[in-house]
């Protein structure tokens, strides 16, 4: 639910730049949103919250990138470590 809040904060302030990567690096890194929660929201929005949501996903598209790429990284080192 936070990550629609966000999504509807940003909606509301008419979609600053950088703003929604910003709020989704910093709830991220406090560890308010976690990444199931983040990619549940980018691969499946929920149809009752879908104002704003395209605009969001486009400006948060680096992060996903990031947090693809560092997923992959752990799961790459916990396979050679079970080796």
């Amino acid at each position: 639910q936070a990550v629609y809040a966000i999504q509807n904060f940003v909606n509301k302030l008419e979609h600053p730049p950088k703003m929604a990567r910003l709020l989704f690096d910093i709830f991220y890194d406090e560890e308010c949103v976690s990444e199931d929660a983040f990619f549940e929201w980018l691969k499946h929005p929920d149809q009752s919250e879908t104002e704003g949501h395209a605009v969001v996903e486009i400006s948060t598209k680096d992060f996903f990138t990031w947090l693809q790429q560092a997923e992959t990284e752990v799961e790459e080192g916990e396979e050679e470590e079970g080796s």
